[in-house]
């Protein structure tokens, strides 16, 4: 982008690009990514990553990526939600209950879903 259109990059470039990474898999890839950013990542960034560490079942980064997003979105309960998620397909119930706790100190309760269908 920089040499062929002279653009910078920007944190939604970024962004988009930790998604890829992380739908195809390449955790680390992605997390390197984000660490070499120039900018501060936002929480979409590191939302992507840890919506792929759910999907491989990376539990010690989808811990790390958490815990930045807890920092980021302490109020956010998707991010708590995915985290629990995470420790549950790892048969890390211990883990599991301890994010709950987190989340019924906090006051951070999921918001149901629901569809028009």
């Amino acid at each position: 982008m920089k040499e062929k259109y002279r653009i910078a990059p920007t944190v939604d470039h970024h962004a988009c690009m930790v998604d890829l990474l992380a739908r195809a898999g390449s955790l680390a890839e992605a997390y390197e990514l984000i660490l070499s950013m120039s900018e501060e990542p936002h929480a979409g960034v590191w939302g992507a990553l840890l919506r792929g560490c759910c999907a491989y079942g990376e539990v010690e980064l989808g811990k790390t990526v958490a815990e930045k997003l807890f920092e980021i979105e302490p109020t956010n309960a998707g991010n708590y939600v995915l985290l629990s998620n995470i420790y549950a397909a790892a048969n890390r119930w211990a883990d599991v209950s301890e994010v709950r706790r987190r989340m019924r100190e906090r006051g951070i309760r999921k918001i149901p879903g629901c569809s028009w269908i």
